[in-house]
């Protein structure tokens, strides 16, 4: 049986291409409904051609649901033009045959046509994993659109990580936390990386042993739903406990101007 699914993604053609060839990518679609869980010293980080991945399955990111072969063959015109795609012919002990294509090509107005082409074979399973199916792959095109609007702010806040864990990895602290404060200006009007950018500080003054910080990061991780839900955000808060969480203040200008170009 098949499943056949499409959507339209407000992002170039080129950063979709780029990005559902990373397993990252994988995880954060399938969440809630479906983790995977590299087996032994299987590698999940990138999608190549004639790459064989084998992976624990976790429905609803707990429930046990066999072992499952990622397959994956990338398929590109040789002129470089699109449409361009990504088959993952897997399989496993329950489903013998999970044949999957994603198909990118540019949509005429900037962004890109998506769609996911699955063809299934799975016994007397199969009226269940075709239902399953259909309802994971709607979640994960809804998943693919919430991404798309903060997906340009996501490669920011990991440009300032990336400074941060050298910073932290050669003792230079302030310098750490400098990046950890510009990461958490850009993340705070999206609640799920806003989240993230105090837990990495919380982290980070636990392996500190600066527990004024780390109480100080805890206060913040809760206030932080009530912003998103209120509307209230400081703008330009660094997010540290040395500022008061309700303050606003101002944004370097060069990380403004990566802001509003981000933005467009």
């Amino acid at each position: 049986m098949k499943v056949f699914r499409s959507t339209r993604i407000d992002l170039p053609p080129a950063t979709v291409w780029a990005e559902v060839q990373t397993a990252p990518l994988l995880q954060h679609i399938a969440w809630p409904m479906v983790r995977f869980i590299p087996v032994g010293e299987t590698s999940l980080d990138a999608f190549r051609p004639g790459g064989r991945y084998q992976v624990k399955l976790r429905l609803f990111g707990f429930m046990p649901f066999g072992t499952q072969w990622i397959v994956t063959s990338l398929h590109e015109p040789e002129t470089g033009d699109w449409p361009k795609r990504l088959r993952d012919n897997g399989y496993s002990a329950l489903i013998a045959k999970w044949d999957h294509w994603i198909t990118v090509a540019p949509d005429g107005s900037g962004g890109t046509h998506y769609s996911d082409d699955v063809e299934i074979s799975a016994g007397i399973l199969m009226p269940f994993i075709w239902g399953f199916a259909q309802i994971f792959y709607w979640h994960r095109q809804r998943r693919w659109r919430g991404l798309a609007q903060t997906l340009r702010m996501r490669r920011v806040i990991a440009d300032e990580m990336i400074i941060f864990r050298a910073a932290r990895a050669s003792g230079e602290q302030a310098a750490a936390w400098r990046h950890l404060e510009r990461a958490h200006i850009v993340s705070q009007p999206h609640l799920g990386l806003h989240l993230a950018s105090h837990w990495s500080m919380l982290g980070f003054a636990v392996e500190l042993r600066d527990w004024r910080e780390t109480v100080g990061q805890v206060v913040r991780l809760a206030l932080a739903p009530l912003g998103a839900l209120t509307g209230r955000i400081p703008v330009g808060n660094t997010g540290r406990s040395n500022v008061s969480a309700f303050q606003p203040m101002p944004v370097p200008q060069d990380l403004a101007t990566k802001i509003e170009t981000t933005s467009k």
